[in-house]
């Protein structure tokens, strides 16, 4: 790496941030990640240099290139990522990681961000022969392709990799924000919340489904429902953004609905049925599975 480069990651950075980043796996995640940085809006301080992606999955490192053109380089060879990018996500599988790590020299100036959820941060740390403050862990969910996610980030970024987390938190787009974890336990617990995405799709399915039971047409009953739970979610966004709401927006928000009005009594139901504490269950079990404490599995 040049000295320049070295510049971009360090206290002294110059006031435009311009990395070349590497992916080494290109399926879902790393392709929504590298289509959120290549097409951020113009942003003076950051200016992705170049992507370089490895060809697997072909499909999605393919589209890059078709899309970003120049921008992104397709290559077999995962040391040259390592050789030309200043930032390397690792975005392979679980069991592919120690032989992935092993295999490449990321001399002692590189950063890397593993996307691997059952990592630990000390497995690569050692794998990688990096020091501990350029090791990363980050979760996110693929809406960062659309500048409309929240990456969480373990550890928290020092002084020479102060530029890390303004990078990450264009993913989010203009008011976008990366979470800093202090620790691997922090952002396990707060991956618990990302994996409620399939649940709230079988809620959101269940809505449509009953819907249908009752002669609405299916096309308007799945638009109108994905519409209704967009206005929902995006509602319970601004609260939060408002000042001093941070720490209670969802509680204002509950405390909103009208008292005997359809949305309590329903909420109500929900509860009194069992409904809320199962749903503490399946992320208490989510996590248990998470920290390697069982298979994932709820009690029956």
């Amino acid at each position: 790496m040049s000295s320049d480069k070295k510049e971009t990651l360090s206290s002294e950075a110059p006031s435009i941030y311009s990395p070349s980043v590497g992916f080494l796996g290109c399926g879902t995640i790393a392709s929504a990640i590298a289509t959120g940085l290549l097409s951020q809006e113009s942003n003076s301080n950051i200016q992705i240099n170049k992507v370089f992606v490895t060809r697997r999955s072909e499909s999605k490192s393919k589209a890059l290139k078709e899309q970003f053109g120049d921008k992104v380089e397709i290559t077999d060879d995962k040391q040259h990522i390592v050789n030309e990018a200043d930032l390397i996500f690792v975005c392979v599988l679980p069991e592919q990681v120690d032989q992935v790590l092993d295999e490449l020299d990321f001399g002692n100036d590189k950063v890397i961000v593993s996307l691997v959820s059952t990592g630990k941060l000390s497995t690569l740390v050692e794998k990688s022969k990096l020091p501990k403050e350029n090791v990363f862990k980050m979760i996110c969910l693929p809406a960062v392709q659309d500048h409309e996610g929240t990456p969480l980030l373990v550890p928290r970024c020092t002084s020479s990799t102060r530029n890390l987390s303004s990078l990450l938190s264009t993913l989010g787009g203009q008011e976008g924000t990366c979470i800093e974890c202090e620790n691997e336990e922090i952002m396990e617990a707060m991956m618990v919340s990302t994996c409620m995405m399939g649940p709230m799709y079988g809620l959101m399915r269940t809505n449509r489904d009953f819907l249908i039971s009752k002669g609405v047409p299916k096309r308007d009953a799945n638009n109108f429902v994905a519409r209704n739970y967009w206005g929902i979610t995006k509602d319970a966004l601004v609260t939060s953004l408002e000042e001093g709401a941070e720490e209670d927006s969802l509680d204002k928000l509950i405390a909103e609905q009208t008292p005997g009005g359809l949305n309590e009594q329903s909420l109500r139901n929900l509860s009194e049925a069992g409904m809320l504490d199962l749903y503490t269950n399946a992320m208490q079990a989510v996590l248990n599975r998470i920290q390697g404490k069982s298979d994932g599995s709820m009690p029956k």
